[in-house]
């Protein structure tokens, strides 16, 4: 039984780790890791942390506590697992009207890509920096819908590094999928009756995101994907592939190219992304190699 089926079967879907959870209890992360990534500064000073994956772009900015005065619009991620909850409906409805899309389940589709694109991506980038896993428990995160298309931002109630009883990459595939984005999909599904495949596939893709994303060493960042995917629960290893295409100003970037589709092309905008499995393998790469 993988850690996401062991998870549903207790029926503890974004509630507080206990110590008798499944998976062990997550601490405190000690100094080093021992899969051959680094630490840089002192891992564990929450603004010097965040700072870093700042400085990797938009996407990875996170804040932290109490939302400021004025900004009322933050959602608690982990009442987004109740499928018919006010809080999933409002995020919902805000990606359908704010990306033009036709239908729930395709607005579902771009939505579950776009969140694991921004919510989780900074959890994501700073394990494969730096092996060492944040706190994005649905419990502990804040979002903010963009009333035009995805994220607008992404809190953290409190700045916590945890530790599992097993390697680094097992830990962030119990926060980020089995505790967090899994869940959401299995959501969105009963929500929309968008199709599970579909919805993972928008996971995975997301997920790659968050290293394809950064201007970290693309040699790096694929081996650590290929770690992330190694027992991921899921299947998301089957759902797409990441390559190294060299860009026009001779920079080498990792890319993701897709085996499902999120539907985004059925939209207003009617336009298809750039990793659309619709898309032949040769002509995404070519598009991926011409951005700047």
């Amino acid at each position: 039984m993988s850690a996401y089926e062991a998870g549903a079967a207790t029926g503890g879907h974004g509630g507080p780790l206990a110590a008798d959870d499944v998976d062990g209890p997550l601490a405190a992360v000690g100094a080093g890791d021992a899969d051959g990534s680094h630490t840089e500064g002192n891992p564990d000073d929450p603004h010097a942390a965040l700072a870093a994956l700042a400085a990797h772009g938009p996407r990875y900015r996170l804040g932290l506590g109490t939302p400021p005065d004025g900004e009322p619009d933050w959602l608690a991620a982990d009442r987004l697992l109740d499928p018919y909850g006010p809080d999933l409906s409002r995020l919902l409805d805000t990606e359908h009207q704010g990306s033009g899309h036709r239908t729930a389940h395709a607005a579902a589709l771009t939505l579950i890509a776009v969140y694991a694109g921004r919510v989780t991506a900074a959890a994501v980038l700073h394990w494969a920096l730096t092996g060492r896993v944040l706190d994005v428990r649905p419990e502990n995160v804040l979002l903010r819908p963009d009333p035009g298309h995805g994220i607008a931002g992404v809190r953290m109630r409190t700045f916590r590094i945890l530790d599992g009883p097993g390697p680094s990459a097992d830990t962030l595939q119990h926060v980020v999928l089995a505790r967090h984005l899994l869940p959401l999909a299995d959501a969105l599904r009963e929500r929309t009756r968008a199709g599970l495949r579909q919805l993972r596939g928008g996971v995975a893709h997301g997920c790659a995101t968050a290293l394809a994303a950064s201007h970290a060493d693309p040699e790096l960042l694929a081996r650590r994907w290929t770690a992330f995917l190694d027992g991921a629960p899921g299947g998301l290893a089957a759902l797409g592939d990441v390559v190294t295409v060299t860009r026009r100003d001779g920079t080498p970037r990792l890319v993701y190219l897709r085996r499902t589709c999120c539907l985004f092309y059925t939209s207003a905008e009617a336009v298809r992304c750039v990793s659309c499995c619709l898309t032949s393998r040769d002509e995404r790469i070519a598009a991926y190699a011409a951005r700047s």
